[in-house]
Order: structure tokens, then sequence, then C-alpha cells
């Protein structure tokens, strides 16, 4: 994943479309418009709910993870709870494949983790992975890191990401054989029924 806003800044300068502006509704280059509320710590969902999702990375907590304050160091969410978003992206079709054929991209533009229970040593955690909303250009998501062993939330991580021309570094439609499979990702994140605990400072502009 490429950490960066370069060439990103044309697509702040518009508004979602909404259904019946210009473009026909349920199609797949259009734009979701879809309200992502911000929740706060005690409407956090519960272990069992966000074990309802795959899960996407899982490691035990090794001794180089460990700070002077004896657990896991910020940086080790960080790489574990971004790799699992992005591998949801790449289950939607944004593989290696996709990077060097269609020379297309996301660029992460906006990132924000919250902590809220210790990882020690040996203690095992799973990643879990939900996307939220999207735009023609724009894609929305959360992970989730768990603790099994105390059943306990660890860490959320949310981020933004811009889809990219790898050639003219500048924001693009999503295809639309990706835009449909983002939906359809979204959609069973939905069904789940619980809402995800973003910030309120991110996500697609309306």
């Amino acid at each position: 994943m490429v950490d960066s806003t370069e060439g990103a800044s044309d697509h702040w300068s518009g508004e979602a479309r909404r259904p019946g502006s210009g473009e026909a509704a349920g199609s797949a280059t259009e734009e979701r418009v879809r309200p992502v509320s911000s929740l706060g710590v005690s409407e956090l969902p519960t272990y069992d709910q966000i074990v309802q999702l795959p899960v996407r990375a899982e490691e035990v907590v090794p001794p180089e993870f460990i700070d002077e304050n004896g657990h896991m160091n910020i940086r080790h969410y960080f790489d574990a709870a971004s790799l699992a978003l992005w591998r949801v992206s790449i289950a939607a079709g944004m593989d290696e494949t996709y990077h060097a054929e269609r020379g297309l991209s996301l660029f992460t533009v906006e990132q924000h983790l919250r902590y809220f229970s210790e990882m020690n040593l040996g203690d095992r955690f799973t990643v879990h992975g939900r996307l939220l909303e999207r735009s023609g250009k724009v894609l929305h998501g959360m992970s989730f890191v768990l603790s099994p062993g105390s059943r306990a939330l660890a860490c959320t991580f949310e981020a933004t990401y811009i889809h990219v021309d790898m050639t003219t570094r500048r924001s693009v439609e999503m295809p639309d054989d990706i835009a449909d499979r983002f939906d359809a990702e979204i959609a069973r994140g939905d069904e789940l029924g619980w809402a995800a605990p973003v910030c309120g400072a991110m996500g697609v502009h309306r």
C-alpha cells in the first residue's frame, strides 16, 4: 500500500452525487450516499459481533513487538491493521495483476487509530476488516484488532483511500467491476446489523 496524498487533491473539490443527478440509480459508477455516524466508546461493537467478519490477519505477539512499557508497541497495531484492510481490497480484485495490467491503485489519504486494551507478550490477536462506504474515487474502511484470549477489542484502525491512475498520479473513477465488488463487500458488512465505531472526521465527502 502506498501512503501518499500526492495527486489526490482533485477529488475533494466535488460532492457525492445522489441518484437522479445525471447518473442512473443503481449503476456501478454511482457514488454511494449512506451516512456513517461516529460512535462513542460505550457504543463499541462487541467481540461476538466483530468476529462475524472474516479474519484477515493473525499473529502471536513476539518479543520484538514489546516496547519499554511492557506491551505491544503502537506501530505493530498499525502494521497488522492496515495489512488486514488492504487484504480486503485484494480480495475484491485489487491484486498485483490489477496494478500491473491496469496501472491503477489505492493511495491512503487519512487514518485514525484508537486503542482499548493491551496486547502482551505471547498474546494471540486476530484482525478483521470491513468496508464502510465508497464514492466513485474514494473508499472508507475499518479494521479491528481482537484478543481472543480475553475476548476484547484491542484497537480499531480507520482509513480513507483514493483510487489513483499510477501514470498520471491523479485520482480516477474505479472500474465498474471493482466498484461492484466493493459494493458487495460493503453490503455484507451492513447485513451484520451493527454500526462501525468511526471517528466522524473522515469518510466520503458529501
